[in-house]
């Protein structure tokens, strides 16, 4: 839960790996780490992660929902959507949440295998230079990998 909440609320800051591990005073590694649930940050680094990221600690740990806290949450303009409902919009998309469904539940040696179909697969697109005028749909992946 916290490998993959940290990485959504790092992204969502529009921050790189490289870039928290500046603020937080570490490594782009050590970050990795985190994400990749290899790691585990102690106590005080996880309170400097959920600072710069602008989340609470129990939300990282998978505590809560609840994002911010109340009074940060408070003082959020409506144009600022909070990571739950960033990642709720996709949820509601069917093609992103059976993809993201799926991806969520699996373990790391299969999302390895999951990421190593989807780049092999842009690359062959790439290489086509396919143009669709609407991006795939899940099915649509699906049946051309079952082609071959």
């Amino acid at each position: 839960m916290l490998s993959q909440r940290l990485r959504i609320a790092r992204k969502a800051k529009g921050l790189t790996q490289e870039e928290l591990a500046e603020h937080v005073c570490t490594t782009k590694g050590t970050i990795s780490n985190y994400e990749n649930n290899h790691s585990t940050p102690p106590n005080d680094m996880l309170r400097q992660l959920a600072d710069i990221l602008e989340v609470t600690t129990d939300w990282l740990l998978g505590r809560t929902n609840e994002v911010t806290s109340y009074a940060a949450s408070a003082s959020l303009t409506k144009e600022q959507r909070s990571l739950d409902e960033l990642l709720q919009e996709k949820i509601d998309d069917p093609d992103d949440y059976y993809f993201l469904d799926g991806y969520l539940e699996a373990t790391e040696d299969e999302k390895k295998e999951i990421r190593r179909y989807w780049y092999d697969l842009k690359k062959q697109l790439k290489v086509r230079q396919v143009r669709e005028t609407r991006p795939p749909s899940l099915f649509d992946i699906t049946e051309e990998l079952n082609k071959k």
